[in-house]
């Protein structure tokens, strides 16, 4: 029975549905078939919502792109990779940029585990069937005459129902490891199991030990992007489970130790894109600085992202070698440090202890906030020269502001007078 999706995509955001039916018109007049695939579909059927567009082309994502951005003046074409046959254009509505990732249909093939494959143009069937999970092996028409009719090709939809994740092939993560970790992040995101066939597939692979340390082995970005996926799921206990009970975890390094204790719950505010360094410190707090090292340099990390976990096992050695710790102590430590690294010194071991634990969560909702209404400006008005010395004043009133939050500017001012 042919199923279609055509009312649950009148329910995304317009300007998004619009673009699929005016995508699908370029497509038919190119005597193109064009399908939307990926995530999208898969969390439509679940009604989670995700607007990332992915356009298979048979068989000439190129030609497609060249259309698309003829036709609309409103849209540019972003990068082309001719390599993977790919194309992202960019339509600009009302200011807001909404990317389009195309490709031709293509099947995908390695020369040995775990390499980077030789991509060439397919059918339809073959570019589905190269994909990780049968639910996230789903197309669906953006033709205008069967628009919103999926094309299911290997029961993704029953798996859906019984929510399962399942590899479409015996060798899905030989050929491609990075995927063991996705199965791991999507059962644990979805609430779905691995189904049977595929959890032996991955504790034969992960037995198997020629994936151990795999991050010296190809461009450990790609273990990285899995990483960061997983260890930013809202059930961080069930992720972190998840990725040392299956054995995963040996794709970073055989050193690990599969402790219990680097599971918590943490909250970096608004910002939760950067809380899996935070996940990530945890679990490898136990190596020596040389095998941290190792690590964070064959996951290629960025500087931004080493420095916010150095940062975090500077401030907690440093806190470590003194006793006792106050307020002010904490917060000369942490100033300059950014949420994901005070939580990292938080949350390593040797701070666990009650007092530590008040005064860093006193840091975190309190101190880090209290601000002085004197400014550099003040200071210099009062005859201070600029410079140095006007920092460490500012520090000096700050410091006694943190000890008595009831001062007010005159006070500052006060205190301020009597530093120069």
């Amino acid at each position: 029975m042919k199923s279609n999706i055509k009312d649950k995509l009148q329910k995304i955001d317009k300007e998004y549905y619009s673009l699929l039916i005016d995508i699908g018109k370029v497509s038919k007049d190119q005597g193109l078939k064009s399908y939307l695939v990926g995530g999208m579909i898969r969390d439509l059927l679940l009604n989670f919502d995700n607007l990332d567009i992915d356009i298979v082309v048979e068989d000439n994502a190129k030609q497609l792109a060249d259309a698309i951005v003829k036709k609309f003046s409103n849209c540019e074409l972003a990068a082309r990779h001719d390599r993977f046959h790919t194309a992202k254009i960019i339509f600009n509505i009302d200011g807001k940029k909404i990317p389009i990732d195309l490709a031709s249909t293509r099947e995908e093939i390695y020369e040995h585990s775990a390499a980077l494959p030789t991509v060439k143009v397919s059918d339809l069937k073959k570019d589905l069937y190269r994909r990780d999970f049968t639910i996230n092996a789903l197309a669906v028409s953006i033709l205008p005459e069967d628009f919103g009719d999926v094309v299911d090709l290997f029961n993704g939809l029953i798996d859906l129902k019984e929510k399962k994740i399942k590899v479409l092939h015996e060798l899905s993560f030989i050929d491609d490891p990075t995927r063991m970790i996705r199965a791991i992040r999507f059962a644990c995101k979805l609430g779905f199991t691995i189904e049977e066939n595929t959890q032996r597939l991955l504790k034969e692979a992960v037995e198997s030990k020629q994936f151990d340390n795999l991050i010296e082995k190809i461009r450990g970005d790609r273990v990285k992007i899995e990483i960061r996926y997983l260890f930013n799921l809202p059930d961080i206990e069930s992720a972190v489970k998840a990725f040392f009970d299956s054995g995963i975890y040996r794709m970073l390094s055989t050193d690990l130790n599969p402790r219990r204790d680097v599971v918590c719950n943490v909250s970096t505010g608004d910002n939760t894109s950067r809380q899996w360094l935070i996940h990530l410190a945890l679990i490898i707090k136990d190596l020596n600085p040389e095998k941290q090292e190792k690590i964070l340099k064959n996951l290629q990390m960025t500087g931004e992202e080493i420095k916010i976990i150095k940062d975090g096992f500077s401030a907690f050695n440093r806190l470590k070698e003194k006793e006792p710790v106050d307020s002010i102590e904490i917060y000369r430590e942490l100033k300059n440090l950014s949420i994901e690294s005070t939580l990292i010194v938080k949350l390593l071991p040797n701070t666990q202890d009650l007092i530590r634990n008040t005064l860093f969560d006193e840091y975190i909702e309190k101190t880090s906030k209290i601000k002085l209404e004197i400014t550099g400006q003040d200071l210099i008005t009062m005859g201070v020269k600029e410079g140095k010395r006007v920092g460490e004043i500012l520090d000096k009133v700050l410091e006694m502001k943190i000890k008595n939050t009831q001062m007010n500017k005159n006070d500052e001012v006060a205190e301020a007078k009597k530093l120069i």
